[in-house]
C-alpha cells in the first residue's frame, strides 16, 4: 500500500502535464470546436494546483487577501471552480443541439450560479472551502453529461468521430464527479462533527483524479480527423 500511495501521491502533476502536451499536439483536430480552450484550462489547472502546494507549505508564497494572510490554500481553489464549471456548462451547451437540453443545461448553470452567490455567505469565501457551490456545481455537471450522452446515444458510426474528444473527457468527468462529490461531502461532515475521515478516502480521491486524466488522453490520442462543429 506504501508504493501505491507514494504512486499515487505523485501522479497528479506528471499527468497534467503529458495530458496538457497531448492536448496541445492534437489541437489542429478541435481547435474550431469548444474544446479549443481546453489546454488553457489545463494549463490553469496545473498553475493552480503549483501554487496551492506552494502557498500551503511554503510561507513565502503565503497570499495577502484584504490584509488577511491565507496559508490554507482554498480562496485560489474557490475562484478555479467557478471557471471550471462555467467552461463545460460552455462546452456542453454547445455541443447539444436538443434545444430542451439546452435549456436544461441553462438552468443547471443558473443553479449552481445562484449557490456560488449565496454560499459566501454561509462560509467565508477567502478562508473556506465552498462546498454548497462546489456540490451544487458537481450535480449540474452530471446532468449535464447525462444530457449529452442521452442526446448522442444514438449517433451514427460515421459521426462518432466528431464526438470522441468530448465523449472521452465526459466519461472521465463522469467517474471523477460521481465518485469525489460523496467524498467532498463526507469531508465536510466530518470536519463539521469532527470526527475522523475514513482511511481510505484520500486513495480514493487520488485515483479518481488519475482515471479521470487517464480518460482526457485517451480522448485526445484517439482523436483521428480534424472537424468543425
Amino acid at each position: 500500500m506504501e508504493i501505491l500511495d507514494t504512486i499515487l501521491e505523485n501522479a497528479n502533476q506528471p499527468l497534467y502535464v503529458v495530458t496538457l502536451l497531448i492536448a496541445l499536439i492534437k489541437y489542429p483536430k478541435y481547435y474550431s470546436t469548444p474544446l479549443k480552450y481546453f489546454p488553457i484550462l489545463l494549463m490553469y489547472t496545473f498553475l493552480t494546483e503549483l501554487l496551492g502546494y506552494l502557498t500551503k507549505n511554503y510561507e513565502v508564497f503565503h497570499i495577502s487577501i484584504f490584509s488577511t494572510f491565507v496559508k490554507h490554500n482554498v480562496f485560489i481553489y474557490n475562484i478555479y471552480n467557478l471557471v471550471f464549471f462555467n467552461y463545460f456548462f460552455y462546452v456542453y451547451w454547445s455541443y447539444i443541439e436538443n434545444k430542451k437540453y439546452k435549456i436544461y443545461i441553462l438552468i443547471a448553470a443558473m443553479f449552481y450560479m445562484l449557490a456560488s452567490l449565496i454560499n459566501p455567505f454561509l462560509q467565508n469565501f477567502k478562508l473556506e472551502a465552498q462546498v454548497y457551490s462546489y456540490l451544487a456545481g458537481a450535480f449540474a455537471l452530471v446532468i449535464c453529461i447525462i444530457l449529452f450522452f442521452l442526446e448522442h446515444r444514438n449517433a451514427s458510426k460515421k459521426l462518432d468521430y466528431r464526438y470522441t474528444g468530448i465523449k472521452w473527457i465526459s466519461i472521465g468527468l463522469l467517474i471523477f464527479y460521481l465518485g469525489y462529490a460523496p467524498i467532498k461531502a463526507s469531508r465536510f461532515y466530518n470536519y463539521t462533527n469532527q470526527l475522523n475521515e475514513f482511511v481510505h478516502t484520500r486513495r480514493i480521491h487520488l485515483t479518481l483524479i488519475v482515471l479521470m486524466y487517464v480518460s482526457f488522453i485517451i480522448g485526445f490520442l484517439r482523436m483521428k480527423r480534424k472537424f468543425w462543429i
